[in-house]
């Protein structure tokens, strides 16, 4: 004999309850995949201290590079006109402070020694001899020469190799310990070397005239500039340097001068070029120029991109519609692969959390229609911790927005402005759930879930609870491995209420 049908009311409480359950899987997921997020960041490669150098039909590009499965190296990559690369990036052996490459041959610069790579294998390895670092490489093709540049008890020094044989130490200039030197040529003349000395906000420069290194003016850059370089470009001395103060949520905005003292000097402006968008940061770790013929190639280093751009060495300003950096292509598939799958799972589990969630509210109030309310149950800790986190995913996107629009650095530990994010992501939580819970009695994600806040009486929330509850959350809650206060105090208690519920007289319930 068959089994006589159900009632209606419990029908559709077998199908809340079914829909209940995959709302905590889809969550649990959702979580999962955002924590997966977060450790998928040191997946990718991260990029940083770019070395652009002509090449051979192309350009040759030093880096350095930080992953998961490795310390501190870095590459270097053959490119071609188009910044196309030509292979693999080549993976040294250690943390090389400058590169070059000689024909068929790649000298690497490791400190005081150097290794010669013929088909990317050691052929040999030789000792200068000196006791300062080479901190860049200089290839003079009209003279057959190589330029070594360094820092040596309080100067700047310099040493050429011409025809095989390292001549002596050359004093440049006076100086403190530097954070970074660049070296550039342009034809037969200089070469020219800049550098900043730790804590200043001044590039200084000289040129090799043929005899000596004559000083050349110094540029004022500003104790906020992170990043620059300069090269030679048609007999002028220009500088490209980028500030803090000048990022964008959308674009990278470069700061370009000219000596005074150069054959037909520019004005000092600024370039914003539109940004591509990054799955990883957009925080700028590197920035390099190189003149090629008559153009003068950006190369920037991003976390896990590295971006380049070119500019007509006559004026230094971009042509129409130009004005974009491009995207070079220097990831291994898998690893793009890898990187853009966590967040599309992410967005697919939120989606999927939204349709779950009005079916939920949906069939709650057909429930509640068929049959009686029962009577009112403290939430599960489960039920709690799932709604937190709900929340938390439903404010992220409005956080990551409102400091886009404010153009406040999410990436950057160092810039005085971080404050700013910790306060606004308070700020944001409590506003959201004291609005909610006092008005409603609930969250959305409590709504989902199926939980709502009342008073210790099982009546409605008013402001005092719900503002003490909520101030409260600041200390076991929402700062850094506060959560565990909370926690242990919803395990310690009968109806599971955390310090906020004690001064605020509420409890959780479940609907």
């Amino acid at each position: 004999m068959a089994a006589p049908p159900l009632p209606p009311s419990l029908h559709v409480s077998d199908f809340f309850e079914r829909k209940r359950r995959l709302a905590y899987h889809f969550a649990w997921l959702a979580m999962t995949l955002l924590l997966v997020q977060l450790a998928v960041g040191f997946v990718p490669n991260f990029f940083g201290q770019p070395r652009p150098a002509p090449a051979d039909s192309g350009l040759s590009l030093f880096y350095r590079c930080l992953s998961q499965e490795e310390t501190d190296t870095s590459r270097f990559l053959l490119l071609d006109p188009a910044m196309k690369p030509k292979g693999e990036p080549l993976h040294l052996l250690d943390n090389a402070s400058a590169v070059l490459l000689e024909g068929p041959d790649v000298t690497v610069f490791y400190g005081s020694r150097v290794s010669l790579l013929t088909d990317g294998k050691n052929a040999r390895a030789v000792d200068l001899g000196q006791k300062w670092d080479v901190l860049s490489v200089l290839r003079d093709p009209g003279r057959e020469a190589v330029w070594i540049f360094g820092w040596n008890e309080g100067k700047i020094v310099a040493r050429r190799r011409e025809h095989g044989t390292w001549g002596p130490e050359l004093p440049i200039a006076v100086s403190g310990i530097v954070d970074r030197l660049s070296s550039s040529l342009e034809g037969s003349a200089g070469p020219l070397i800049s550098w900043r000395e730790k804590d200043s906000s001044k590039v200084r420069s000289a040129f090799y005239d043929g005899q000596d290194f004559v000083p050349r003016p110094e540029f004022e850059i500003g104790a906020e500039s992170q990043f620059w370089d300069t090269a030679l470009a048609q007999g002028r001395v220009v500088l490209v340097y980028y500030h803090r103060d000048d990022r964008h949520y959308d674009a990278v905005t470069l700061r370009v001068e000219c000596c005074p003292s150069c054959t037909s000097p520019l004005p000092p402006h600024k370039i914003q070029f539109a940004d591509p968008i990054l799955l990883f940061g957009r925080k700028i770790t590197g920035l390099a120029m190189l003149l090629t013929g008559d153009r003068l190639r950006l190369v920037l280093t991003r976390p896990t991109r590295i971006v380049w751009t070119s500019l007509p060495a006559a004026t230094v300003e971009p042509e129409a519609g130009a004005a974009k950096l491009q995207v070079l292509e220097v990831h291994a598939l898998w690893r793009n692969v890898v990187g853009s799958i966590a967040p599309t799972l992410l967005l697919f589990c939120s989606a999927s959390l939204i349709f779950l969630g009005l079916t939920l509210l949906r069939e709650r109030s057909r429930a509640a229609a068929a049959s009686p309310a029962p009577e009112p149950t403290e939430a599960t800790l489960s039920a709690r911790t799932m709604a937190y986190l709900l929340d938390l995913i439903l404010l992220w996107p409005v956080f990551i927005a409102v400091v886009g629009v404010l153009d406040i650095p999410v990436d950057d530990l160092s810039d005085p402005r971080f404050l700013w994010i910790l306060l606004l992501g308070v700020a944001l939580e409590f506003v959201y759930h004291f609005a909610m819970e006092w008005g409603l009695g609930w969250t959305v994600g409590k709504k989902v879930i199926g939980i709502r806040v009342t008073g210790m009486d099982g009546d409605r929330l008013d402001c005092r609870g719900a503002l003490l509850r909520n101030l409260v959350r600041l200390v076991d809650g929402t700062l850094p491995f506060s959560w565990i206060l909370g926690l242990g105090a919803m395990l310690r208690t009968k109806r599971s209420q955390r310090l906020g519920d004690f001064v605020g007289r509420t409890v959780v319930i479940r609907e």
